[in-house]
């Protein structure tokens, strides 16, 4: 069965684990590299690009696929603003089948703030080339948009990218680039807006068992009494380290009691 909504990471055995986050690059370690240190006979899967919402039926869409493949899925997987919605997937996989190992990397909830936040982080790539002016004012908006909607990130997410949209246009006119260019950057950035605001609809409990949460160093679960491990480990290499592999290798296989 060819897969439209999952890649394939390694694939040594018949189980599936399933793992969920921003399929974009970034300076921290990503599931490629827990898929390629962790010794365990499985087939692990990552998430495509996401599209946007409703989260249900993204959901429902992500799991028929993966249940179509006529393997059993042994664990789901997320990291950061991806843990909200590996819970939500585990869910619809134990409705059709056994329930899932669940493991929550470094899980982190999305707000109107942490949008907001992403929005002035991803126009600092570009700062050299947008005015003072210009950076005051999309973090004015920012803060306004936060202000206006705080339980609400759907609107503060359209406008940050109505402005990220118009800026680039400006990064694009100075550099003397045609407008792919424009379109190519308001692409990545509306696609990670569409898997935030997925993010925002999921949530960090299950209905059959309870998911656990691994965090790097310093790292709080968002979720009060939550079964946590705390690991010596920075935030950039959780998902690199040898130790966390062995770990994880260890929960997958039933070697290791939560």
């Amino acid at each position: 069965m060819e897969l439209t909504s999952w890649r394939c990471l390694a694939d040594r055995g018949t189980d599936l684990v399933l793992c969920l986050d921003f399929p974009g690059g970034r300076a921290a370690a990503g599931f490629a590299e827990l898929a390629a240190g962790v010794p365990v006979g499985a087939c692990f899967l990552h998430i495509g690009r996401t599209g946007p919402g409703p989260l249900e039926e993204a959901v429902d869409r992500w799991v028929a696929e993966a249940l179509g493949t006529g393997r059993p899925v042994r664990a789901v997987l997320g990291y950061c603003a991806g843990t909200a919605l590996a819970t939500r997937v585990a869910d619809a996989v134990a409705e059709a089948a056994a329930p899932p190992v669940v493991l929550l990397f470094d899980a982190v909830a999305t707000t109107s703030g942490s949008l907001a936040h992403q929005f002035t982080t991803a126009l600092e790539t570009s700062a050299a080339h947008l005015t003072a002016d210009e950076l005051d004012d999309a973090r004015r908006l920012a803060d306004e948009l936060v202000e206006a909607h705080p339980d609400d990130p759907a609107p503060v997410a359209a406008g940050l990218t109505g402005r990220y949209d118009r800026l680039m246009g400006a990064v694009a006119a100075r550099l003397s680039l045609n407008d792919f260019f424009r379109q190519e950057l308001t692409c990545g950035f509306t696609d990670y807006a569409d898997y935030l605001l997925l993010a925002a609809q999921g949530g960090f409990a299950t209905r059959a068992g309870e998911p656990l949460f691994l965090s790097s160093k310093d790292h709080e679960p968002p979720v009060a009494g939550a079964r946590d491990l705390a690991l010596a480990v920075e935030h950039t290499d959780l998902l690199r380290d040898a130790e966390v592999h062995a770990l994880v290798a260890e929960l997958l296989r039933g070697e290791r009691p939560w």
